[in-house]
């Protein structure tokens, strides 16, 4: 993925697919470790990218092994935009929600102020005109 396409599971910058084993992007895996984005090998996936864990395959010499975490990178990038836009509709919503809300407040303090404006006018005008 280049990085200028952005998904909310990636930092700006960080889902470039040049290493098939770097460290890139926020995925947890169930080890808790942030995964690698790797690049499939297999003849039915060749060249299709995925977030796997850290761990996985380490020879049985080595303490850690693998949670098995995987996750293909076009649904993680689907899924999150589907949920960053639904949430930014939400939010959109809610912002134009607020702003008729302060329009109608402001419709009522310009009548309001015109309306004590108009009083204050009559009020002054009856105490100079008493004797």
């Amino acid at each position: 993925m280049s990085s200028n396409h952005g998904c909310s599971s990636c930092s700006w910058g960080s889902c470039r697919g040049g290493s098939s084993r770097g460290l890139v992007g926020s995925q947890i895996c169930h080890c808790g470790e942030a995964a690698v984005l790797r690049v499939a090998k297999t003849i039915k996936n060749e060249g299709k990218q995925f977030w796997g864990c850290p761990n996985y395959k380490r020879t049985r010499n080595e303490e850690l092994q693998g949670c098995n975490f995987f996750k293909w990178l076009s649904e993680d990038c689907v899924d999150d935009t589907v949920s960053t836009i639904a949430r930014q509709r939400r939010k959109i919503n809610s912002l134009e929600k607020c702003v008729r809300e302060c329009q109608k407040r402001e419709k009522m303090l310009i009548t309001m102020i015109c309306f004590l404006g108009l009083i204050n006018i009559i009020v002054v005008c009856f105490l100079f005109k008493s004797p």
